[in-house]
């Protein structure tokens, strides 16, 4: 499943747990300029611009590494161990096989069409996957795992991309309940402020 699908199935669960959309505010997430950057790198790396293959591959590992620190500061989060788990499967997949996310073409053509395929292996593409062959490395953490039509988004993931999906669905579904941790009415303890 996609991340707006993993989005959509967490909102879904939460409200049939009983929780409610506005405490998802409630969550304490620091260092969010490390995702705003990194999702600016996507951005500006796969809308089309020309950019050299060797500066794509800096900067999408890049965007990777700032991902799983954002991810690693966040770790206290629910669901963000299962993230960030899913997220470093990736990293270390587009790492060990040069920069893209190798993905199977039989998988692909069934998700996205023959001719993006054809596109995609003769460079026409920027894209940030690679097609399988014999020489991709750490297979078992590349895309090979089929979401086909009619689901609205077709598309082909790794396991990666499922821990990633499952951990966003928990950090959903759990940001939308009641906090579990009331304000304390307690009084101060005498012996506590003793001087």
């Amino acid at each position: 499943m996609s991340l707006l699908s993993a989005i959509i199935v967490g909102l879904a669960l939460g409200f049939a747990m009983g929780g409610r959309p506005h405490r998802l505010a409630r969550l304490r997430l620091r260092w969010n300029v490390l995702i705003l950057l990194s999702l600016a790198l996507q951005v500006v790396l796969f809308t089309g611009l020309t950019i050299p293959g060797p500066v794509v591959t800096v900067l999408y590992l890049l965007s990777g590494l700032l991902s799983l620190a954002w991810l690693a500061r966040n770790l206290a989060v629910p669901g963000m161990p299962c993230v960030l788990a899913g997220g470093l499967g990736n990293v270390v997949a587009i790492a060990a096989n040069g920069g893209r996310m190798p993905v199977d073409a039989n998988l692909l053509a069934r998700s996205r069409g023959a001719t993006y395929v054809r596109d995609l292996a003769a460079g026409r593409l920027t894209s940030n996957s690679s097609l399988s062959d014999s020489h991709t490395h750490l297979r078992w953490l590349t895309d090979q795992f089929l979401v086909p039509p009619p689901w609205p988004l077709p598309t082909v993931l790794s396991v990666g991309d499922l821990l990633v999906a499952l951990g966003v669905v928990w950090l959903i579904a759990a940001g939308m309940q009641a906090s579990n941790h009331a304000p304390s009415s307690r009084p101060a303890d005498l012996s506590e402020t003793a001087a």
